[in-house]
């Protein structure tokens, strides 16, 4: 897909925002906490010039576009609450809410990451707004909730229907005096946005905000010693959690034990709280070791163990990979390098599992399964990075390749091709039928409430957002298009790229991805795929700066080239690096190599496929998709560079993260 960003941020963007503004409405929702303070939201502070750069791929730049994504689909009367699913291939396109709202919570997080990265201020009012729900949605015991009253879909398509009550009983969702409810994938959330606050301010009210989610959690937890569990299902606002609450196994911990570790890490690692570092341990080694869902050696295991993996004929991939991630960052912190040699070896076995070429990885681990879901991509590049940059072994090349192919194509980039893919299809109003999907009555032909639904500039407000399940060729591989779930976790993983794509520290650079990327030390200019050349131009002083090669050009390979300001410059081989010694401001260090094409014929998914590549980027492949097809690079593989203007932003401190 090509990127067509102008339009997008100048006109839909912009006509977005003063759309969102205009219809906001306030108190419908009846929220834990009404009385919460008001507080104002992040400043987002750096440098910005224009440049010119080559058109080839820019983290920044698709960055900047998912902010749209994270912004475009919200609702406005409803606190801009998130659009959960959205139904592209449907006459009118329509995206609507259920229970799996509160995904949005993952759009809070990415949003703040990414304006760290690119200094948007697109839909600005949205911050103010989801900040303020974060401090309404903080219990009396201290941990967030999702409020049922107020929100009339929030009991459709429920997948965990049981809640604890404060009696130590329990109910089930549907019961109406049931009116707010967490979960520990709420939790997990909450504690990352709040860490994220508390990093991005330094007010301690977060801190303190945090620390009480933590000792409730504590609270909460079936203590085993050594491990410790959550019972698979909700909870009430001063529930109680009785000792003998059955040991969960399966899928159903995937979604609720595994996704905490790695908000109690970030935490821990920002602040050295010790009761966050005791609960991800006890959560990890049920994970590992309890919850059936791993075996010894990393593989994913539990599919005779739940029936959605029953469903589907195998493991869910995202899952697994996202509680890997959790590990992974739990031995970084702490330093177990026995849990990150676990990581490693389960990391090396999912990347056999699909296409190490493309980034290519099922949904659900079944021979042939026809499409990736963009979450397990985005959990796979994650691990690729935070192993490679935390020692354990050197994945910079796994990451290059996939961030370059299925992941860049799995961005909405345009929406020219929907008009095409919608026409021949009945128009058809909105019914219960298309909310339903996970459940209840398939043959309802109600109408679907007018709250639940948007069917207002649906293709262009979700500019940004990522496919829910794309195939190996076609961004439209599943019916659907979206579900928000993959939009949040990929736009975090953009910012995991962008801090990972260089390194500045103590007068010293190191490049490990070559893409365009502006630094506080350099800019970098990448010309891959046309050419096999980078250029950095240098702004600071610098003692030392080093280049990694990528991985077709052989170590200490006489065809590569090095020079400043055009003349020769010498420099060392170091394994995958160049080191090219010091460099001072203004100076332009170039770096050639070759670059060639290659065919490659290999199984990806439910098809056999024959990719031609240029370095590490797919630039065809055959066949091609038939609704909205990939790869369409004909001019990176012609070898035809342009050069374009951009907004460069340099942000006087990211977020760790």
């Amino acid at each position: 897909m090509k990127l067509h960003h102008t339009f997008i941020v100048a006109t839909a963007g912009a006509g977005l925002a003063v759309a969102l503004s205009a219809s906001a409405r306030e108190g419908k929702i009846r929220y834990i906490n009404e009385q919460a303070p008001s507080v104002e939201p992040s400043v987002y502070r750096g440098q910005s010039y224009n440049d010119l750069v080559p058109d080839t791929l820019d983290i920044a730049e698709r960055a900047e576009l998912a902010v749209h994504g994270l912004t475009g689909p919200l609702d406005p009367a409803y606190d801009y609450e998130l659009y959960w699913e959205t139904k592209l291939l449907h006459n009118p396109p329509l995206m609507y809410h259920d229970f799996s709202d509160w995904c949005g919570l993952k759009f809070v997080e990415s949003l703040a990451l990414l304006r760290s990265v690119t200094g948007s201020d697109l839909n600005r009012q949205v911050d103010a707004a989801w900040m303020q729900v974060q401090l309404k949605s903080l219990g009396p015991d201290g941990l967030p909730y999702i409020p049922l009253e107020g929100r009339p879909w929030a009991r459709v398509n429920v997948p965990y229907p049981i809640v604890w009550r404060a009696d130590g009983t329990t109910t089930t969702v549907d019961d109406p005096t049931v009116t707010q409810f967490t979960h520990p994938f709420v939790i997990g959330r909450a504690v990352r946005i709040l860490t994220i606050y508390y990093q991005q301010t330094g007010d301690p009210r977060w801190k303190a905000a945090v620390e009480r989610m933590i000792d409730r959690s504590l609270q909460l937890l079936v203590d085993k010693g050594d491990y410790g569990y959550f019972p698979a299902d909700c909870f009430e606002p001063n529930a109680k959690v009785r000792p003998d609450a059955p040991q969960p196994v399966g899928l159903v911990v995937m979604d609720s034990d595994a996704r905490l570790p790695q908000s109690l890490v970030q935490f821990y690692r920002a602040t050295g709280y010790e009761p966050a570092k005791q609960l991800a341990r006890k959560l990890i080694n049920y994970v590992r070791f309890h919850a059936k869902n791993f075996d010894a050696e990393g593989r994913f295991t539990g599919r005779e163990l739940d029936g959605v993996e029953k469903q589907f004929g195998g493991e869910h991939f995202h899952a697994h990979a996202f509680a890997l991630l959790g590990m992974a960052d739990y031995a970084e912190a702490t330093g177990d390098q026995e849990l990150a040699a676990f990581v490693e070896k389960s990391f090396v076995w999912a990347r056999a599992q699909g296409s190490a070429t493309v980034g290519f990885f099922p949904e659900f681990l079944k021979q042939g399964y026809p499409t990736t879901e963009t979450c397990a991509l985005a959990d796979m590049i994650a691990l690729a990075l935070k192993l490679t940059r935390g020692g354990v072994a050197d994945h910079w090349d796994d990451a290059d390749r996939w961030i370059r192919n299925q992941f860049a194509e799995n961005q909405l980039t345009r929406v020219d091709w929907l008009e095409a893919a919608t026409a021949k299809l009945p128009r058809c109003p909105p019914t219960l039928k298309d909310l339903l999907w996970t459940g209840g009555n398939p043959t309802s032909g109600k109408a679907m409430p007018k709250d639940f639904v948007s069917e207002d500039r649906v293709a262009e407000r979700n500019l940004g957002a990522f496919a829910g399940w794309p195939s190996a060729n076609d961004w439209m591989g599943g019916a659907w298009g979206i579900m928000h779930c993959c939009t949040g976790n990929a736009t975090r993983t953009l910012s995991y790229i962008y801090e990972s794509m260089l390194e500045e520290k103590e007068g010293q650079l190191q490049v490990n991805l070559l893409l365009n990327r502006a630094a506080a030390t350099a800019d970098v200019y990448s010309y891959l795929p046309q050419e096999g050349k980078v250029v950095l131009k240098i702004k600071q002083p610098l003692q030392r700066v080093r280049v990694r090669v990528p991985e077709w050009i052989a170590t200490s390979s006489p065809e590569v080239r090095c020079t400043i300001d055009g003349q020769p410059r010498p420099f060392a081989w170091q394994e995958r690096y160049l080191d090219l010694g010091e460099a001072k401001p203004g100076q332009y260090l170039t770096v050639v190599f070759p670059i060639t094409e290659r065919t490659i014929r290999e199984k990806i998914g439910a098809g056999e496929y024959t990719l031609v590549l240029k370095g590490n980027t797919v630039v065809s492949i055959d066949p091609p998709g038939k609704i909205c097809p990939l790869y369409q690079r004909e001019r990176e593989r012609r070898g035809e560079l342009n050069w374009r203007p951009v907004r460069r932003f340099v942000s006087d401190r990211l977020i760790e993260y």
